[in-house]
């Protein structure tokens, strides 16, 4: 994958658990998950992801 000038390769450690829920729901959405997991921060840091009530 070539990165354009403004994307930055990261490492990030997460627990096993997570990482196969999120390829789960990046598979059901038909998304590789690493477009996933950054559509997610982006959000984050955006203040635009809302988290589900319940």
């Amino acid at each position: 994958m070539k990165l354009t000038q403004e994307e930055k390769r990261v490492n990030i450690r997460m627990a096993e658990r997570d990482l196969v829920r999120l390829k789960k729901t990046a598979l059901h959405e038909g998304l590789p998950y690493q477009t996933l997991l950054s559509s997610i921060l982006h959000k984050f840091i955006n203040g635009r992801l809302v988290e589900k009530p319940g």
